[in-house]
């Protein structure tokens, strides 16, 4: 529709893996040579674990692409199927499609026999297998022992298990040790960096044959990682979407404002943000709207009731510590002009001590009781109430932990960030715990946004944080939310 308007050759934000249009930061660069080391090394199990959307298919194109013509390739796109089918399936991608029916013995009989042939010609095999998060246990251990085709001295089968972090989290079950300590080169993709966007949005237009500049505005670029937060598919799908909303207008330039609009879309279609994300953004105004109107009322009945010099020059008595719901009782029952009740202390409680706050101003003895009062009491109350958080069944999230739980790693995050938000402290002695925890977990700098990690019970002896917020986690910060064990 816009090839021509904009100077393009082809649509440089389809959703088709293309190896073409592939776009090599550090991140892919790093993930595409750990496979080709993998292969090429005869390593046996190669995974590639990476959030959807960040390209883990077109990598592996990329890979096939530039294996040399010793390595013979089968890419499995659909592994939701039982081990007989996958079996038939690698013989027939090799040449040898086995009569229906062939007993699994037999089938495992001619592949042994393929890859000894193979490796006697001085070439490799390897089985690529795509969405494999999507893989039953069952399927997994099979492989496993299919990786047992080998010689004395090498491997003559190489398998790539590309999948979503739930991959990992497969990978980590007790029943499955065996699988995971045969993957000899972890690989992982991430999300483009904030600075990435711009890069990767000039390079696919390059791709297509078109020019990337004054296409699209740094507004545009800004918007676009706020939505996408560095996910190439959500990237292509936004940039694609700006360019027919740019190209409806009759203008080149995407400018914020279009980018924008074009997201307003999406989000009205598949793309709208979770239930919990806007159940936070309402709460967040609801308390921010609670604290204006506390400050509103408190200076509302200040006028009312004089000043504090005033209040306490005439000795009246202050009004008591009462709760929202028992403020308009008082006041509707409390005559003009009568003197105030005795002072009650506040029961512990945070609601309660902003209520008592709110309450507390100054007003003479003849002051008649503001509606004011009771406005800014109830909004604080509002306020100072916790947001509920979308947390599992069963699950509470915890600021200490007292016992083995599962977290999903935030944007931005790193293993010391981790530690810190959800014990209060890091020590090396806890980072090495987590890691044991996690054996999937062979870098202590390298986790990924939406990655699984499991926190293990603090160490014995561990340092308590000097301060700890009402939740257990160090102040200043927010323990991350349970997610329910597997």
């Amino acid at each position: 529709m816009y090839l021509t308007f904009f100077g393009f050759r082809e649509k440089p934000f389809n959703l088709t893996p293309d190896p073409k249009f592939l776009y090599l930061n550090a991140s892919y660069r790093e993930a595409l040579a750990a496979l080709r080391y993998g292969i090429n090394e005869r390593k046996g199990f190669v995974s590639l674990i990476g959030e959807a959307g960040t390209g883990k298919t077109t990598l592996l194109r990329r890979l096939l692409a530039e294996l040399g013509a010793d390595v013979r390739s089968v890419l499995i796109l659909n592994p939701a199927v039982d081990f007989d089918e996958l079996l038939v399936f690698i013989l027939t991608d090799l040449g040898h499609a086995p009569a229906p029916g062939t007993p699994k013995l037999q089938l495992l009989q001619a592949l042994n026999a393929e890859l000894l042939d193979t490796l006697a010609r001085g070439g490799n095999v390897v089985v690529l297998i795509d969405e494999a998060q999507d893989l039953s246990i069952p399927v997994l251990e099979e492989l496993r022992l299919l990786s047992n085709l080998e010689t004395a001295k090498e491997k003559i089968l190489q398998f790539v298990l590309a999948g979503q972090p739930e991959l990992d989290g497969m990978l980590a079950r007790p029943e499955l040790r065996q699988l995971r300590q045969r993957i000899a080169v972890p690989a992982r993709l991430r999300p483009l960096g904030k600075g990435e966007v711009a890069a990767y949005v000039a390079a696919r237009i390059s791709a297509a044959g078109g020019d990337a500049r004054g296409i699209f505005a740094p507004s545009a670029l800004r918007q676009l990682y706020q939505f996408s937060r560095g996910v190439p598919r959500l990237v292509n799908v936004a940039c694609d979407s700006a360019l027919v909303t740019a190209y409806a207008a009759g203008t080149r330039l995407v400018d914020g404002k279009l980018m924008r609009e074009a997201i307003r879309d999406l989000r009205r279609g598949p793309y709208r943000a979770p239930t919990a994300s806007r159940w936070r953004t309402r709460l967040a105004t609801i308390a921010v709207a609670g604290i204006v109107g506390a400050v509103m009322g408190i200076g509302a009945s200040r006028l009312a009731g004089g000043s504090f010099a005033h209040w306490r020059g005439e000795g009246a008595t202050p009004p008591s510590a009462a709760t929202p719901q028992e403020m308009p009782r008082q006041m509707s029952s409390a005559p003009a002009g009568a003197p105030a009740a005795e002072p009650r202390a506040a029961e512990p409680g945070g609601s309660e001590q902003a209520a008592a706050r709110a309450t507390d101003v100054p007003r003479g003895a003849d002051a008649v009781p503001t509606p004011a009062l009771a406005t800014a009491a109830l909004a604080v109350e509002v306020a100072a109430t916790p947001a509920p958080q979308a947390a599992p069944q069963g699950e509470v999230a915890e600021g200490t932990v007292a016992e083995p739980r599962r977290i999903f790693v935030q944007a931005g995050d790193d293993l010391t960030h981790i530690a810190r938000r959800n014990y209060g402290f890091v020590t090396q002695e806890l980072l090495i715990e987590i890691q044991r925890a996690n054996p999937g977990l062979t870098n202590l700098d390298l986790v990924t946004t939406g990655q699984t990690i499991v926190l293990p019970p603090a160490p014995e002896g561990a340092p308590q944080p000097a301060q700890m917020a009402p939740g257990g986690a160090a102040e200043g910060s927010a323990p991350d939310h349970a997610v329910a064990p597997r």
